[in-house]
């Protein structure tokens, strides 16, 4: 496609999605900063290319049941046409089936496919016409069920996932869109096929924004208000700190941001910090602290007194945690480059946190690529630097002091087996753990990613 072609919501998602880098997103974002779309085409764009991206397994799957050779392999540039096609099918009926398929016609004209774009008519067109229309009601796993929430499905008129009761780890990694080895241990997991559906369900639900509500300035009732006034609808949430809005917008334009009233951040994320009950006048180290979600919680719940020391492996991560930290109204943070932390004084803080980089398998709904980059075999690997961390961390701590440990992954090898190697190799011991399996699929004010934390005590008073 010429650079110089007018841009539009779909070419940006069709280009989007071409990233190699492996970083769809970070890649949509520069496209829409320099495409002269509408608010509304950029957020079109952005469902688009999101979309895809949960939803990319169960697409293919469909697309090649229509088409007349399953096996021949499209034209990369081609294939993502057809995927951003075949998502407004299925998933947005707000889309009328005909805007889709023409669009998707031409684009393939566009990004020079002119000999194509008959297969791109004849297969959209054929997906379109074996679509029911959307049942506003569940229905249990089969070879011809699309499932858009967990209150409503489509049918298609053939099966084209896998039987479910045959080969139930291959239906659920086709008809939910999960790597086959994530849906093998989702199932095994869960005990049955409904019930790793229903988690595979919020990996592909579009995520509220959940806002939580710095106490130090504001109430969740002065925060609802603010919101109301910018015409946002909101709800508080469920844990009793945080509002969840009903609706997408740009948070940085909100009042209650601007103010310092608000950061965005999952409740799963904030039991974290309660988890860890920082007090007033500690000393507070954290490890991997950007963009400082957790670093300013718990300068908060210390009623911003004492020391919070930030850690993090670049400037520009800092940079975010000073940024937040300034608009929050949060001074008792100071950043530290992971690579000096040698200066810092061993067993001279009262507490350490730390949210280790893990697989992602807890959040999958708000950040989709990560599913496609899961590897079990990575896990040890993984496992082992963030056993590593917690040991470094360790060395800070008082004796008498705690440490904990939180990841954003539901997988046993980056949690409880985690936290048992740090008891065992470490010497730490385990107070507390909680694993956090996401809910609130289809409901805001409920929502919560997955997550899990675990509180150790360490040495002796």
């Amino acid at each position: 496609m010429s650079d110089t072609a007018p841009p539009s919501a779909r070419d940006v998602a069709v280009n989007a999605l071409g990233d190699r880098a492996g970083n769809v997103t970070a890649r949509l974002d520069r496209l829409l900063a320099g495409a002269s779309l509408s608010p509304a085409d950029k957020g079109f764009a952005h469902e688009l290319v999101l979309g895809v991206l949960r939803r990319r397994l169960t697409l293919q799957t469909v697309l090649r049941a229509f088409l007349e050779r399953p096996d021949r392999k499209l034209p990369t540039p081609l294939e993502r046409v057809l995927l951003v096609a075949a998502y407004q099918l299925i998933f947005l009926d707000k889309v009328p089936d005909f805007a889709a398929v023409n669009e998707a016609v031409e684009q393939a004209v566009r990004f020079g496919h002119r000999r194509q774009s008959g297969l791109v008519n004849g297969l959209l067109r054929g997906v379109s016409r074996s679509l029911s229309e959307l049942v506003p009601a569940g229905a249990a796993p089969a070879g011809d069920v699309i499932r858009i929430s967990p209150g409503s499905h489509k049918r298609i008129g053939r099966a084209v996932f896998a039987d479910p009761s045959r080969r139930p780890a291959e239906h659920l990694s086709e008809a939910f869109s999960l790597p086959l080895s994530l849906a093998e241990r989702w199932l095994a997991r869960q005990g049955g096929l409904e019930a790793a559906a229903e988690l595979a369900m919020h990996a592909n639900a579009r995520p509220p924004l959940v806002l939580r509500v710095n106490r130090m300035r504001a109430s969740v009732q002065d925060v609802l208000d603010s919101l109301a006034a910018d015409g946002v609808q909101a709800r508080p949430h469920a844990n009793g700190l945080s509002v969840a809005l009903m609706e997408r917008c740009e948070l940085t334009a909100l009042a209650a941001f601007g103010r310092g009233w608000v950061q965005a951040q999952d409740p799963t994320a904030s039991a974290v910090s309660i988890a860890a009950a920082p007090r007033p006048g500690m000393r507070v180290l954290d490890f991997c602290a950007a963009p400082g979600t957790k670093t300013t919680h718990l300068a908060e719940l210390m009623d911003n007194q004492g020391l919070v020391t930030a850690v993090d492996v670049s400037q520009l991560k800092l940079e975010r945690v000073r940024s937040n930290c300034a608009r929050l109204g949060i001074s008792i943070v100071e950043t530290v480059l992971a690579g000096e932390i040698g200066r810092l004084s061993p067993a001279s803080y009262d507490l350490a946190l730390v949210d280790a980089p893990c697989s992602n398998t807890g959040v999958l709904a708000r950040r989709p690529e990560a599913r496609w980059r899961f590897d079990p075999a990575a896990l040890a690997a993984l496992a082992g630097d963030q056993l590593l961390l917690v040991k470094a961390a360790a060395a800070f701590v008082k004796p008498g002091g705690r440490l904990v440990y939180s990841t954003c992954c539901i997988e046993p090898e980056e949690c409880s087996d985690v936290a048992q190697a740090a008891s065992r190799r470490i010497g730490l011991r385990l107070i507390d753990q909680k694993l956090a399996l996401p809910t609130g699929t289809d409901r805001p004010e409920a929502w919560a990613d997955g997550g899990y934390w675990a509180v150790f005590a360490v040495g002796r008073p």
